[in-house]
């Protein structure tokens, strides 16, 4: 396993990757304790948030190690199609995938996603609030607003 972070103005991205994909993303508020390590996909994955935060990037082709139930995967697909600046509720993603009554379950699955940022669950919204995110509500309002969509 390989791992480095990206530093923005309100969070530490954390990342790890195998020899061919990311396997994982996560947030921290403090400065990790490790030591940036160099590797193609952690450069591409790297380069490509630089182009996020920096508004010239608006989808990502870092490769991911997806893994999930079939339903989940569903919901990642579905949620890697919202536009860059656009939300959709948990209902609407559930009706996008065919499983109208599964909000909740694509709001599970939202909870299970390795690959926030990458994999845009921050776009998904409940009805009327902003709903959940697993890096916090600030991080959500953050990504939101850096998108001009909160």
């Amino acid at each position: 396993m390989y791992q480095s972070f990206y530093k923005t103005d309100f969070t530490y991205i954390v990342l790890q990757s195998s020899e061919n994909k990311l396997i994982c993303v996560d947030f921290t508020t403090s400065k990790p304790n490790f030591t940036k390590e160099k590797h193609p996909i952690l450069e591409q994955a790297l380069e490509e948030l630089d182009l996020y935060f920096t508004k010239k990037l608006f989808s990502f082709n870092t490769p991911l190690a997806l893994y999930g139930s079939e339903f989940e995967q569903k919901v990642y697909k579905a949620l890697i199609k919202i536009p860059y600046g656009q939300t959709r509720t948990y209902q609407e993603v559930a009706s996008c995938i065919n499983h109208p009554k599964a909000f909740r379950a694509v709001g599970n699955a939202n909870s299970k996603n390795k690959f926030p940022i990458f994999i845009p669950c921050h776009r998904v919204v409940a009805k009327n609030h902003l709903g959940g995110y697993n890096g916090g509500i600030y991080l959500k309002k953050k990504l939101l607003q850096l998108e001009s969509n909160l």
